[in-house]
């Protein structure tokens, strides 16, 4: 990895330290990050507090509901 991958690796720990303390127990999520454009260093990462399989369940979910309408396209949260 990169040193800025290692740089961001240590951002997401502490974001995901974050969301886990402000969620409900029993919400599960994922935090994704990449870089934008292409190169043979850009890699996309994730943290989480669930299981890989429910994140791939999650993911599945996320990506037809996103397909299927029409989402927040502004770059914004």
């Amino acid at each position: 990895m990169n040193p800025m991958n290692e740089f961001v690796k240590s951002k997401m720990q502490k974001i995901a330290k974050k969301v886990d303390e402000e969620l409900p127990n029993g919400y599960g999520f994922v935090v994704l990050a990449f870089n934008f454009g292409e190169g043979k260093d850009n890699e996309m990462m994730y943290v989480s507090n669930a299981n890989r399989q429910d994140i791939v369940k999650a993911m599945k979910e996320w990506i037809k509901k996103t397909e299927e309408n029409f989402g927040n396209d502004t770059g914004k949260y």
